[in-house]
């Protein structure tokens, strides 16, 4: 009986060891997980929306734009201190959108 009960110990403090391997593992897999996270999603967004901000910064009247609706239109004028614009998109026909409704620049 005194047998068993040394390998029951043994069992016991073996499973514990395990369980600290596997608590240290994890507590190391999430800080890399996070890193690996922003290099593939946040930083390749803050890349693109600053390109989008550049480019709607560098609008001008007569500009060919496309809205995020899908709407194409050319700028006809800038309102409230660039905060808005007015696209004409058919002959007599102007609509106004917010700056940031704009998704891109046509060629």
């Amino acid at each position: 009986m005194l047998n068993f009960n040394f390998l029951t110990t043994d069992i016991l403090i073996l499973a514990q060891e395990e369980g600290a391997k596997s608590s240290l593992q994890s507590l190391i897999i999430i800080p890399i997980m996070l890193v690996a996270m922003y290099f593939l999603v946040i930083l390749p967004n803050k890349k693109e929306e600053k390109k989008r901000k550049e480019m709607i910064g560098n609008l001008q009247k007569g500009d060919n734009v496309v809205t995020n609706s899908g709407l194409h239109g050319k700028i006809v004028e800038f309102k409230d201190n660039n905060e808005t614009v007015v696209l004409s998109v058919a002959a007599n026909t102007n609509v106004t959108f917010e700056t940031s409704a704009i998704l891109k620049k046509k060629a």
